[in-house]
């Protein structure tokens, strides 16, 4: 009988857009040729005092359809359109998979493009001032 019982529970399962935002950057940030995901200039001051998981994301959960608008720095001589794909699907993904919830809508802006040597370079001197 624990069926029947079960059956008439109202359930709601929510997430914040802080999760969203945390799923998607952990996703995007995995995939092949995106170096990072970038915030404006408040985010950059912020990161130097802590990591934010939810840095160049941002989450629309308007009408139950949930949308994602991403900064990146991608690798300079990858294609981006390709990227682009994968951090598409990888996301839908790693979503619904993690929440059930369908992906409405993926924008990511490039904000700029860079060798591995360049970026590695950039995050040392950055983390020697640390």
């Amino acid at each position: 009988m624990p069926n029947s019982q079960a059956a008439s529970i109202q359930k709601e399962l929510n997430f914040s857009d802080k999760v969203l935002e945390k799923i998607a950057n952990q996703t995007a940030q995995s995939i092949d040729g995106v170096l990072s995901l970038t915030g404006g200039a408040i985010s950059d001051l912020t990161d130097r005092f802590m990591n934010d998981p939810t840095k160049g994301v941002d989450v629309n959960t308007e009408d139950d359809k949930i949308s994602f608008e991403l900064k990146a720095v991608l690798e300079y001589g990858k294609s981006a359109p390709q990227i682009f794909e994968k951090v598409v699907s990888s996301i839908a993904h790693s979503v619904k998979e993690m929440t059930g919830k369908e992906v409405s809508k993926v924008v990511l802006n490039i904000d700029d493009l860079m060798t591995a040597s360049e970026w590695n370079n950039k995050n040392n001197k950055k983390d020697d001032k640390e």
